[in-house]
């Protein structure tokens, strides 16, 4: 299945676009898993949508849990139209096979090396351990000793694992893969509000110059309730979404992007 939610936003000007593919409940093994290959992940996406591509100046990728449900999620911010954004990031994903299985085992095993260190690193401060406990009390998991199990894990995982992972889960021609794109784009307001905004020092010269009995006095005391209007629901519109294909790219970034080619997705 692959759908996507749409729906506008009245305060900021840019787009935003999250895909996010569910794989499995949470475990410890599954957790173990999804976590070593969104390692893997997270600098190549970070270096392609972001460095090469500049898709926009927010890019991240890793987990998404919730409910006991997990997966795989990349989220961009940007100016640019969230359906070219979507294929673009769809076009990474499918180029995350070759890099994966054409990593040595060196350099897998040293980077499998490198997170199980940091996964196991001990807070420097009280709060940051506190909140790992209060994550699982809320949770109601209660594995306060979750970083030093899934390590154990961790060891045992080869490179083909995370490329079975991929081939379930994530493949675009995978018949078990699920996945929702929320787009939230701009609205005319949004977008007026950003045009009628005016430089920080034309305001500031613009108050410098209100006399100081024309500046509004503080409200009474005894009239300072404030009425809460319900709140509206934004509309929500869930579309199916089609064949992609590529655009043709700018031509100074073609070295730069994943080459361009036709991506069929799932029905």
């Amino acid at each position: 299945c692959n759908y996507a939610y749409t729906m506008l936003n009245d305060a900021h000007k840019l787009h935003a676009i999250e895909i996010y593919l569910q794989c499995f409940p949470q475990t410890l093994e599954n957790n173990a898993l999804i976590e070593l290959f969104c390692h893997f992940v997270d600098e190549p996406c970070f270096d392609q949508l972001r460095t090469k591509e500049q898709l926009g100046y927010v890019v991240s990728s890793g987990a998404r849990r919730s409910r006991g449900v997990q997966g795989f999620r990349v989220i961009v911010q940007s100016a640019r139209k969230l359906d070219h954004v979507n294929q673009r990031i769809e076009l990474f994903i499918d180029s995350i096979r070759d890099y994966i299985s054409n990593m040595s085992d060196d350099i897998f095993k040293k980077q499998r090396e490198g997170y199980m260190v940091k996964k196991v690193e001990i807070p420097k401060k009280m709060h940051s351990q506190g909140n790992k406990f209060w994550n699982e009390i809320t949770n109601h998991q209660f594995c306060f000793d979750r970083p030093q199990l899934e390590v154990e894990i961790i060891k045992s995982l080869e490179l083909k694992d995370l490329v079975q992972f991929y081939d379930h889960y994530i493949a675009l021609n995978s018949m078990h893969r699920r996945k929702i794109s929320v787009h939230v784009n701009p609205s005319a307001i949004a977008l007026q509000g950003a045009n009628d905004k005016k430089p920080i020092a034309d305001e500031e010269d613009e108050l410098a110059a209100v006399p100081n009995e024309e500046l509004p006095s503080p409200p009474n005391e005894e009239n300072t309730e404030t009425i809460i209007e319900p709140a509206v629901e934004p509309i929500v519109k869930l579309t199916e979404q089609p064949l992609i294909i590529d655009p043709i790219t700018d031509k100074d970034s073609k070295d730069k992007v994943i080459p361009e080619k036709q991506i069929s997705l799932p029905e």
